[in-house]
């Protein structure tokens, strides 16, 4: 088993998400329940899916306006093949930020932010969340 921080990455997301090997398409929706009624509500959903390669969008419920809404929160880009996984976005105190590609962070933040990143996933397993599959209900049209 692979021990460097991206390998660690997929693992703590394949333990989150018990179907992340069986996603085939952009769209599909995970939730957790909050542990706690003082606890937050965990989204996560498809963003793309090409092959071997997924990009998910992790959210956290935010009260906004007095309303409750999924708030973006960490973005990540899965190789199921090398079973590695990276932080490609993330929410900061001051917007939702791209951290790799076209990037307002310099090469030497990325490695710190996908620390956190792996750090944090590691405390959600730790809390025992789970994410499972929304299901969609049926139409009547």
């Amino acid at each position: 088993m692979k021990t460097d921080l991206y390998s660690r990455m997929y693992s703590r997301l394949e333990d989150l998400i018990p179907e992340l090997s069986s996603i085939s398409a952009p769209g599909a929706s995970f939730y957790a329940s909050p542990r706690s009624p003082t606890d937050m509500a965990l989204f996560c959903s498809v963003a793309s899916c090409s092959g071997d390669e997924v990009e998910l969008e992790l959210a956290k419920d935010e009260v906004v306006g007095g309303l409750e809404q999924a708030g973006h929160w960490m973005k990540f880009r899965i190789d199921r093949k090398t079973r590695t996984a990276r932080l490609i976005a993330c929410q900061t105190e001051a917007a939702y930020e791209t951290i790799h590609g076209e990037t307002i962070y310099p090469q030497s933040r990325h490695l710190p932010l996908n620390s956190f990143a792996v750090n944090w996933l590691g405390i959600l397993v730790h809390l025992q969340f789970a994410f499972r599959t929304i299901v969609p209900a049926p139409s009547f049209n």
